[in-house]
């Protein structure tokens, strides 16, 4: 699964094979092939394929790997394109791996992903640059030449990875294990906050001793202007009202002295 994603990741347009041309174009390909000595083939190797390996034994390696490869490419007799694709598979599987640090399985998955993405016209999907024959042939030689020895490319190809593990530790507030029973405690009396006193009262102003409560400032003034039979209204209304609230605070202490008396 993750071997397919990075396919997709790298060939975007649906999945479309972009190897052909994609490593050695065909003026490339011609003067490897025009190269006769193991000299100059490692000579123009050396220019098109390993420029950016800077380490002179990954160089090495890497010429070594490229002249085996296009060895296989003369005894296969491959033709333009089959030599461009060839190089590319190879050289894409192993950046590949190299970048992602990929397992043996990993890698081999994503070769054989675009191997067979060359193995079949089925255009947009697939284009059909090696046969079947071809397919079994490059198969074979990756496994005997690439994976037979992939723990040694991994080695001198990718960095030595090291976790360092960081224990921090935090304080966190835990609750007790177990609770004291009730009957282990400790009775406190109720603290009640004293009541506020009362401002001494003023000639004029009835105290609530007195047993009967000031009515307070009346929500409106009479107004002189009003009519008589307006004012005598109000007053028998307030003086009403004010019958009725000393009714009920009579009544309201009554109850109150008689529960007293009973507890």
């Amino acid at each position: 699964r993750v071997v397919s994603i990075v396919c997709l990741a790298r060939h975007p347009y649906m999945g479309v094979p972009a190897l052909l041309w994609a490593e050695l174009t065909a003026e490339q390909v011609e003067r490897l092939e025009a190269a006769a000595t193991r000299e100059e083939v490692r000579g123009v190797l050396a220019e098109l394929c390993t420029s950016e390996a800077k380490h002179p034994q990954r160089r090495e390696i890497l010429l070594e790997l490229y002249f085996n490869l296009l060895h296989f490419s003369r005894q296969r007799r491959f033709g333009t394109e089959k030599t461009s694709v060839l190089f590319a598979l190879f050289k894409q599987t192993h950046e590949e791996m190299v970048d992602l640090f990929l397992t043996a399985q990993q890698t081999w998955a994503f070769f054989k992903a675009l191997l067979l993405a060359h193995a079949v016209q089925r255009p947009p999907y697939s284009v059909g640059v090696f046969s079947l024959e071809d397919v079994k042939a490059v198969a074979d030689y990756a496994l005997d030449h690439y994976f037979r020895h992939f723990g040694l490319f991994r080695y001198a190809f990718t960095m030595k990875h090291q976790k360092n593990l960081t224990l921090a530790t935090s304080t966190v507030e835990l609750p007790p294990a177990f609770f004291a029973p009730l009957s282990e405690g400790v009775p406190v009396e109720d603290e009640r906050e004293p009541e506020p006193e009362a401002p001494p009262a003023t000639e004029g102003e009835t105290t609530p001793s007195d047993g009967v409560a000031s009515a307070g400032p009346a929500p409106f003034e009479l107004q002189a202007d009003l009519p008589p039979e307006v004012l005598e209204a109000v007053k028998a209304q307030l003086s009403r009202l004010e019958s009725q609230h000393t009714a009920r605070t009579q009544k309201l202490e009554a109850h109150l002295a008689r529960l007293e008396a009973a507890a």
